[in-house]
């Protein structure tokens, strides 16, 4: 590459890095939101009487948005709008800067972790928000959530949850996905199992306020799962949560214990296009996977004794690979992509596995 080309490259970045800024502001603020919502062009003085907020700074901030082509201005460049096309993208994007925010809010700790002499890593409950950030981003479409992940690609799964069946997710966070699904199939019994003491309170209180009797919070190690457990489960289901386990492979060969015969484990995973650096050079989603495992997912693995630090960048062969020794067999394992609809950009898959 060029040097000219090289510096180009490099002031682009410079001026993401200031958009993003601009945008975690403006989220944070609320000067976003008027964007995100149905509206009509608007001027400063319209904007700052909505939002409450000074116009000279709200002057600057969309100075960066504008020129960043975030925000459209009309020829007059006094009328400010987001085009209804994407301001569904607008909203989603905001969703991805709080992620990343809480990636920079991890820089100290990571910076620790770096040293030579420093610590192997950091659990992410340790800083408080993460599991509502999680929680955020399963609820944005639910609906659509549940379809691809559980029915699209099998369609029994919705039958046997309607006749009754027991359904178990491990590393369920706040729960939003399970507590869903406990809400609309009232004959099945589900488990929301978590490590996380914090997050089973949480759970087991959104349950209690909901009034639901067919499901329960229960802290469990997921390397040691109860013997009663033992081929109890119709359904498995862990969701982004594999390759923040320590040790993925026992993590996954308990989960295939506690699965019935005939039953289905659903993995989610993020996955990127290549299995190495290089081959993932022209995944667009790749720079930010990256920074977002190096401060979020490899400290999570490698502060558990034995972690390996497997993290949400391993590609699609690492995954693969753990999963097809964890006792199902080959045959009965299908990999299923979920947004293929995103062009040069890293994907979500669902694994299969069939006991």
């Amino acid at each position: 590459m060029a040097a000219g080309d090289f510096e180009a490259r490099m002031t682009g970045y410079l001026n993401g890095a200031a958009a993003c800024l601009a945008l975690s502001i403006g989220r944070e603020t609320g000067l976003l939101k008027v964007f995100t919502e149905p509206h009509e062009p608007m001027t400063i003085p319209q904007i700052a009487s909505r939002t409450n907020l000074k116009e000279r700074y709200i002057q600057e901030l969309l100075g960066c948005l504008v020129t960043s082509n975030i925000i459209e201005v009309d020829e007059t460049s006094v009328k400010y709008f987001v085009p209804d096309e994407i301001r569904s993208t607008l909203d989603s994007t905001l969703n991805s800067i709080e992620l990343f925010d809480y990636g920079l809010a991890r820089k100290e700790d990571l910076k620790s972790c770096l040293a030579i002499d420093g610590p192997n890593g950091f659990a992410s409950q340790t800083k408080p928000g993460y599991g509502e950030l999680l929680k955020k981003f399963r609820c944005m479409n639910i609906d659509n959530l549940i379809e691809e992940e559980f029915f699209k690609h099998t369609p029994d799964i919705k039958t046997k949850l309607e006749t009754g069946i027991d359904f178990v997710e491990f590393g369920c966070g706040l729960g939003p996905v399970i507590i869903e699904l406990a809400s609309r199939y009232p004959n099945s019994r589900f488990i929301a199992s978590d490590y996380s003491p914090e997050a089973i309170a949480y759970v087991t209180k959104a349950i209690e306020e909901k009034g639901l009797k067919n499901i329960k919070a229960q802290k469990s190690d997921l390397y040691q799962l109860p013997d009663e457990w033992v081929g109890k489960f119709d359904v498995v289901y862990i969701r982004d949560t594999l390759h923040d386990l320590g040790q993925p492979l026992k993590g996954a060969t308990e989960m295939v214990k506690v699965l019935k015969e005939g039953g289905d484990m659903i993995i989610i995973e993020i996955v990127l296009k290549g299995d190495n650096h290089r081959e993932n050079k022209e995944d667009i989603s790749a720079p930010l996977l990256f920074i977002l495992s190096a401060s979020v997912c490899v400290p999570e693995s490698l502060c558990q004794e034995g972690g390996i630090g497997l993290g949400c960048t391993s590609g699609l062969k690492s995954l693969k690979n753990i999963i097809y020794q964890s006792g199902i067999p080959a045959a009965n394992i299908e990999t299923h992509k979920l947004n293929e609809k995103k062009q040069n950009a890293s994907l979500s898959c669902k694994f299969v596995c069939r006991k």
